[in-house]
């Protein structure tokens, strides 16, 4: 019995067949690590806003601001870069990582606060996502063939770790912010100078 298998783009020479991009990482990096920068500026009482509710505020326009400038309007893509097939199985795959990440994220929550540790749910949020684009990078390295993405996948990991360590204290927050700057803002502006 012989096997059928499917002929896809990353057969061919990894390199040059497929097409990244970057912008959602930037959007992402950007919008999320501001909203860690502030949030790092009020525990420390740098800044004081008026209300303590507008924290969470400060988050939900982070994320309006991700989907708004990556998903929806994709501002900085080329339209011609982001209709090519490879970059919307790339983009399509940091998408579902990014959601899947939220939802584990929230469901963590969930099983925290009905375990009464609702004050520890504050700081998973860090780690997983940062092991999130450490997943990702590690998805760019095999679709493209190039180790740097490599490097990036690992250096993602070993921040989640670290991140992971300093829990419960107002420097997570400031690591967070120059995690997201090192493996999403800097590495998606790369990419965005690049495309076709």
């Amino acid at each position: 019995m012989s096997a059928t298998y499917a002929q896809t783009d990353f057969d061919a020479s990894p390199s040059s067949a497929v097409t990244l991009d970057g912008g959602m990482m930037l959007w992402a990096g950007a919008s999320f690590g501001g909203a860690s920068l502030v949030q790092y500026l009020t525990l420390t009482n740098i800044i004081h806003l008026p209300n303590p509710a507008m924290a969470g505020l400060v988050w939900m326009v982070a994320m309006v601001v991700f989907v708004t400038g990556g998903l929806v309007l994709k501002i900085g893509s080329k339209k011609s870069h982001l209709d090519h097939p490879a970059v919307k199985r790339f983009r399509s795959i940091w998408l579902s990582l990014i959601l899947g990440a939220l939802v584990v994220t929230a469901a963590l929550v969930v099983v925290l606060v009905k375990a009464h540790l609702g004050a520890t749910a504050a700081f998973i949020s860090a780690p997983i996502m940062t092991s999130v684009y450490g997943v990702g990078w590690r998805i760019a390295g095999v679709m493209s063939g190039n180790k740097m993405f490599n490097i990036l996948s690992l250096g993602s990991f070993a921040a989640a770790i670290g991140l992971a360590a300093l829990s419960g204290m107002p420097e997570q927050s400031l690591g967070y912010t120059a995690a997201l700057v090192c493996f999403a803002v800097l590495p998606g502006a790369v990419l965005m100078t690049k495309q076709a």
